[in-house]
């Protein structure tokens, strides 16, 4: 038999594991302050914890992007100070001083480099060489100019007065983390506000990714929560009131108009309109019941108090990022 002991070493390991499923890096991209009640839908709370665990693991996925450009930022800061320096003393721009470097110190592949190439990294079921050779040589080359970037900078680098921090770079949390000095290249300093400004592209679209991803599902769990709203209400189940207001309201599509849907779309579907016209009546249908199921949503949000808080994400301020308060 299981002990009590052991009993509860199980329960505190899976308690544990939840924890740290839902304990991620800090992004530093998140507005603030932050919110956690993104809906109140007459009188009930909708939080960020309500959520699904799909909605947030995708969420932490997408701002892990931010995390993972964050640690190579300062290295490119870093590259891009020295190649413009060098451009300058030159008399040149950026662009063309490494097209110089490029320029004949990049050898195309041969064909046998490029079929070595396909035969070390093609895949189980991969088409055959010559029908991807092209492709193959562009990947090389591709692989070939990065390389050489690469050698270039460390080149540069080693010509340079260069200073790099052993702290790792993280996210600001207060104004005067914005000054911390993460390298100086020829006694200019890179601080973490020049890093934090170099990520505000990257972390604009992240924003609007997860604000994407939560409004669709905050609308989906209104929805929802105003059915059973009504439904209570009415004193019937929430599959009834479904039924009553959508299922039984969607026309009957007729064959006129799945060959019509047909005739427009021809050049997209495969095969004679005998062969999907009841995938079409059925896709009709579906569009239909959808239509129908936005309606009503909209019905019942307009005869509730509904207030929305989450708001679409204006473009990222540093300071509103780093130095706001979580409410």
């Amino acid at each position: 038999m299981i002990s009590i002991t052991q009993t509860i070493c199980v329960i505190c390991v899976i308690c544990i594991r939840g924890l740290l499923l839902f304990q991620t890096l800090n992004c530093g991209c998140e507005d603030k302050p932050q919110i956690n009640v993104l809906a109140v839908v007459n009188g009930v709370k909708i939080t960020k914890y309500d959520l699904s665990i799909d909605t947030r693991t995708q969420v932490n996925l997408i701002q892990d992007s931010v995390i993972a450009a964050r640690s190579q930022a300062l290295n490119l800061l870093v590259s891009t100070m020295l190649l413009e320096a060098e451009a300058k003393r030159r008399g040149l721009t950026p662009a063309k001083l490494l097209e110089l470097e490029l320029k004949g110190k990049v050898l195309k592949p041969t064909e046998n480099e490029a079929r070595a190439y396909y035969e070390e990294n093609k895949t189980r079921g991969a088409p055959d060489f010559k029908s991807v050779k092209n492709q193959v040589i562009t990947q090389l080359m591709k692989e070939r100019d990065t390389e050489r970037k690469r050698e270039f900078a460390n080149a540069l680098r080693v010509a340079a007065q260069v200073q790099v921090s052993d702290d790792p770079v993280t996210p600001p949390t207060s104004e005067e983390d914005l000054s911390r000095v993460y390298a100086t290249v020829n006694g200019v300093n890179i601080t973490s506000l020049d890093i934090e400004q170099s990520l505000l592209p990257l972390i604009s679209q992240v924003q609007q990714q997860v604000y994407a991803l939560r409004k669709r599902e905050l609308d989906l769990k209104i929805n929802d929560l105003l059915l059973e709203q009504e439904a209570q209400r009415m004193g019937i189940s929430p599959k009834a009131l479904v039924d009553q207001n959508v299922r039984l309201k969607v026309p009957i599509i007729t064959d006129e108009q799945a060959r019509a849907f047909y005739n427009e779309h021809k050049k997209s579907l495969q095969g004679d309109f005998a062969d999907v016209k009841f995938q079409i009546l059925d896709f009709l249908r579906q569009q239909e019941q959808q239509k129908l199921s936005l309606a009503y949503a909209e019905q019942l949000r307009r005869a509730s108090a509904v207030q929305i808080y989450l708001t679409p994400p204006g473009p990222p301020d540093l300071r509103q990022l780093c130095c706001n308060p979580v409410h």
